[in-house]
């Protein structure tokens, strides 16, 4: 395939991923949260191998089951061998797929919302994801992932909408 191509059909599947992402962080219900966020890492996996970012694709390929087995809400102690489990599986797959130091800001992300995720209250998951958003906005500017870094800034504005409509309203509401 020619490598202008596959870098416009990566960028447009990672526009789709886009949509997804920005519609997760507007639900209030951890479970479609993170049911929405799968799906948005599977469409993720093949933005990344497209782009030859490897690193990002396996990182993206791990977090599918991840977001699916915290959607399900294991016992305390299950959550907590599974959060050990998917970092452990994050540091390889950055082990197996390193290309530069900046390989290693998508490991640090994901193993972040790692345990972001493992949290029960989405209001806590969306202040904890903000800085995670720096981690793969610097990937994905070095992977050329252009829907990626548009993702980012749109995470981070649909985590701050969903922070004023979830944490700070409704808190004044309820005051009432």
């Amino acid at each position: 395939m020619n490598e202008n191509i596959q870098f416009y059909i990566a960028q447009g599947i990672g526009f789709i991923g886009m949509v997804v992402m920005f519609t997760a962080f507007q639900q209030n219900d951890k479970r479609k949260l993170l049911w929405i966020q799968a799906s948005a890492s599977a469409v993720f996996t093949a933005h990344f191998l497209l782009l030859g970012a490897f690193t990002g694709m396996g990182m993206n390929l791990v977090s599918i089951p991840r977001n699916l087995i915290f959607a399900r809400k294991p016992a305390k102690k299950q959550q907590l061998i599974w959060t050990a489990v998917f970092i452990a599986a994050f540091a390889a797959f950055g082990i197996i797929t390193w290309d530069t130091v900046f390989s290693l800001f998508p490991v640090i992300a994901m193993s972040l919302s790692t345990i972001v995720f493992s949290l029960k209250e989405p209001r806590y998951i969306r202040f904890l994801s903000l800085p995670i958003s720096g981690f793969w906005i610097t990937y994905n500017i070095i992977s050329f992932s252009i829907a990626g870094v548009l993702t980012e800034a749109f995470v981070i504005c649909s985590i701050l909408i969903a922070i004023v409509r979830f944490d700070i309203l409704k808190r004044t509401e309820n005051k009432k």
